[in-house]
C-alpha cells in the first residue's frame, strides 16, 4: 500500500517530468522558428519578388527582386527552383511564360502574407501566365486577373492553328504541372470559345492537376481541357475542389468546365468535388460540365452544379464516362435539363452511366420537357438510382423528351439539403441504398475560402408548398397516347390502347410545356395511382391552356366512371400557349387514392400541364 509521502513524491515527479517535456517542445519549436527565419532570409531555398524590390538585388527575403522575369532568369541559373511572390499588384505588359528551362519550379504566394494577396494583373494582355512545354511546374496561391484570352494556361506538343496566341506554337510535352489555390478572375474575352478559359490546358499535357482554385467573373469558360490532335494526351488530368462562379457570360455553346478529347484515347480523367454556379443564360447553349468531341474515360463525381444554363451536363460522342454522386440544381425557371446525351459524327457511345445523383429543382412548370435529352442514334446510357426533389411544387420529371431516355429506377423524396452550400443532414435518405450518396468533403477553393451567397439561389431556399402536384405526362395509365407520331404507348384501357390521336405529349416548342398533354377529347382520361390527399384539402386545380368554347375536367375515384369528387368548368385562356391555373371545389377524404382525370366536352379541349390538390 502506497503511503501519503510516496503519493506526494509521485505527484511532484509527474509535474517535473511534464515540465521537462514542455521545455523540450518549446526548444524544438524555437529551433524550427529560427530555421524558418534563416531559410526565409536567404536564397538557399527560394527567391523572392516584391513590389518594393529591385532587379539588381540578390533576390533574398530582405533584398527581393522587383519582377517575375528577373526571378525566372535567376532560377534558370541556379539550383534553387522556388519563387515566393509577396503581397502587391504586378502589372504585366506581356504574357509571363515558363518553358522547359523552368521545369521543376514553383511560383507561390508567400505563406506569411494574406492568402492570394500577390496579384498578377494582365491589364488586358491575352494570356497572363503560361506554361509552354514545361513540366512539374507549380503555380500556387496567386491571384491572376484581367485577361482577354487565358488567365493561366498550360500547353504541350503540337500547336493548334486556330489557338493563337501561343497555343498555336509547337513545344515539348508539358507533364505533371499543378495549378492550385489560385484565384483567376475578370476575363474579358471578346469572342469566347473552347480555347479561351480562366484556366486552360491544351495538347500533350498529361497529369495536369487543377486543384482548389477559384475561377470567377469571365465572359469565357471557367476551366478548359482539350486534346485535338493524334499526339495530344490529357490522361491523368485532375480537376478537383475548384470553385467556378459566374462564367460564360459572353459565350455560346460552352461550359463552366469543358473537356474535349478528339483522340478518345486519354485515360484516368477525374472531375471531382467542384462547386459550379452560374454559367451563362439558357438561350446560349451553355452547360455546367461539357464532355465534348468523344471525350471518354472520365469520372464526374461529387460536384455541385447549379445555374440558369441550358443543361447541367452534356456528353457529346464519348464512351466509358461515369456521372455519379453529384448534386444538380435545375433552379426555378423549368428550362434546363439535367443531361444532354448527343451523338457525334457516327461514333458509338458505349458504357456511359448516370447514377446516384441528386436532382433538385424549384420550378412550378417543366418547360424543358424532362430531365434527359438524347440526340442521334446511339446506345442509351444507364440512368438509374437518381433521387429527384422539387422544393416548389413537388413536380419532378424523371424521363426525357419524347421518352427517349428515362431513369430506370428513379427515387423521390426530401433529401434534407439546406443553405447556399447545399449542406446535407446526417439522416438524409440520400445516404441509403440504392442512391448511396457519398458525403461531400466541401474543401473548395484556396485555404480559408468561403462560398459567397450571391448569384442564383439554391432551390432549397424556395418557400415550397403543402399542395400535392401530379404532372400530366407522369400519369400511370391513360386512354390513348401519341408522342407526336414518334411512337405509341398503350394505356390502361386495352380496348383503346391502339388509339394514337386522343392524347399526346407536347413537343416543348411554341411556349407549350414540353410534357403537357393535349388533344384531350370527350371521354379521354389520365390515371394517377396513390395520390396522397392530406387533411384539409378542399381544392382541385389544373394548369391549362384552353381555346374551346366549353369543356370540363372531372376527378373520379377508382375508375373513369367512379365517384366524382371534383368538377372543373374550364374557361378560355386565349390560346394554346397561354397557361393559367383554374380551380374547383374538391370533396375527397384524407388518404391515398387512385384518381382519374376525365375530360368532357368537345374535341381538343385544351393543353394540360399539371394538376394539384390542396
Amino acid at each position: 500500500m502506497i503511503n501519503r509521502k510516496m503519493k506526494n513524491y509521485y505527484a511532484v515527479h509527474r509535474v517535473l517530468t511534464l515540465r521537462r517535456i514542455g521545455r523540450s517542445c518549446l526548444l524544438i519549436l524555437a529551433f524550427l522558428a529560427v530555421r524558418l527565419e534563416v531559410t526565409a532570409n536567404g536564397t538557399d531555398t527560394a527567391f523572392f519578388v516584391s513590389v518594393k524590390g529591385n532587379d539588381q538585388s540578390e533576390g533574398s527575403f530582405k533584398k527581393p527582386f522587383l519582377t517575375l522575369e528577373r526571378a525566372r532568369s535567376a532560377i534558370r541559373q541556379s539550383p534553387v527552383k522556388k519563387v515566393y511572390i509577396r503581397t502587391g499588384t504586378y502589372k504585366q505588359i506581356s504574357s509571363f511564360i515558363l518553358t522547359d528551362e523552368d521545369s521543376g519550379s514553383s511560383w507561390c504566394g508567400y505563406p506569411g502574407d494574406a492568402p492570394n494577396s500577390a496579384v498578377i494583373d494582365g491589364a488586358g494582355v491575352n494570356d497572363v501566365l503560361l506554361i509552354m512545354g514545361g513540366s512539374n511546374i507549380t503555380i500556387d496561391g496567386l491571384t491572376v486577373r484581367n485577361y482577354t484570352s487565358r488567365g493561366i494556361g498550360v500547353h504541350g506538343g503540337l500547336g493548334w492553328k486556330n489557338a493563337a496566341p501561343h497555343f498555336n506554337e509547337r513545344t515539348g510535352i508539358a507533364r505533371g504541372n499543378t495549378i492550385r489555390n489560385n484565384i483567376v478572375e475578370n476575363g474579358e474575352i471578346t469572342a469566347p470559345g473552347w480555347d479561351r478559359a480562366g484556366i486552360n490546358t491544351q495538347g500533350a499535357t498529361p497529369n495536369t492537376h487543377i486543384l482548389h482554385n477559384v475561377i470567377r467573373n469571365t465572359t469565357g469558360y471557367g476551366i478548359g481541357v482539350w486534346a485535338l490532335q493524334e499526339t495530344d494526351n490529357i490522361s491523368g488530368t485532375l480537376v478537383k475542389n475548384n470553385v467556378v462562379l459566374n462564367t460564360c457570360t459572353g459565350a455560346k455553346d460552352g461550359a463552366a468546365v469543358y473537356i474535349c478529347d478528339r483522340t478518345a484515347a486519354s485515360r484516368g480523367i477525374l472531375v471531382e468535388e467542384n462547386f459550379i454556379r452560374d454559367y451563362g443564360e439558357y438561350e446560349n447553349e451553355l452547360r455546367g460540365i461539357y464532355l465534348d468531341d468523344w471525350a471518354s474515360n472520365i469520372t464526374v463525381r461529387a460536384n455541385i452544379i447549379t445555374g440558369k444554363g441550358t443543361q447541367s451536363l452534356l456528353i457529346h460522342g464519348g464512351s466509358n464516362n461515369a456521372v455519379t454522386g453529384n448534386i444538380i440544381d435545375l433552379g426555378s425557371s423549368g428550362k434546363p435539363c439535367v443531361l444532354n446525351y448527343a451523338a457525334h459524327r457516327g461514333k458509338p457511345m458505349l458504357q456511359n452511366s448516370f447514377s446516384g445523383n441528386i436532382i433538385l429543382s424549384g420550378y412550378p412548370e417543366d418547360i424543358a420537357g424532362g430531365a434527359f435529352r438524347k440526340f442521334g442514334d446511339v446506345s442509351e446510357p444507364e440512368i438509374i438510382h437518381n433521387l429527384y426533389y422539387n422544393y416548389s411544387t413537388g413536380i419532378v420529371n424523371t424521363g426525357g423528351l419524347f421518352y427517349m431516355l428515362k431513369d430506370r429506377f428513379p427515387l423521390t423524396g426530401n433529401p434534407r439539403i439546406s443553405g447556399w452550400e447545399y449542406k446535407v443532414e446526417g439522416n438524409s435518405i440520400i445516404y441509403d441504398p440504392p442512391v448511396s450518396f457519398r458525403p461531400l468533403q466541401r474543401n473548395w477553393g484556396p485555404p480559408g475560402y468561403r462560398i459567397p451567397r450571391e448569384g442564383t439561389p439554391p432551390s432549397c431556399l424556395s418557400p415550397g408548398t403543402n399542395a400535392v402536384y401530379v404532372h400530366a405526362e407522369s400519369c400511370d395509365s391513360l386512354r390513348g397516347i401519341s408522342k407526336n407520331g414518334i411512337a405509341a404507348l398503350g394505356g390502361g384501357d386495352s380496348a383503346t390502347s391502339g388509339l394514337l390521336d386522343n392524347i399526346h405529349l407536347g413537343n416543348g416548342f411554341d411556349h407549350i410545356p414540353a410534357m403537357a398533354v393535349s388533344s384531350c377529347d370527350d371521354g379521354d382520361w389520365l390515371c394517377f395511382n396513390n395520390v396522397n390527399i392530406k387533411s384539409g384539402f378542399k381544392t382541385f386545380a389544373a394548369r391549362a391552356a384552353v381555346t374551346a368554347a366549353s369543356g370540363q375536367v372531372e376527378v373520379r375515384v377508382g375508375s373513369p366512371t367512379g365517384r366524382r369528387v371534383a368538377l372543373l368548368h374550364l374557361e378560355n385562356t386565349g390560346g394554346y400557349a397561354r397557361f393559367r391555373e383554374q380551380t374547383a371545389a374538391l370533396d375527397l377524404e384524407t388518404g391515398k387514392h387512385r384518381l382519374y382525370i376525365v375530360f368532357k366536352g368537345a374535341a381538343s379541349i385544351g393543353y394540360f400541364d399539371y394538376f394539384s390538390f390542396y
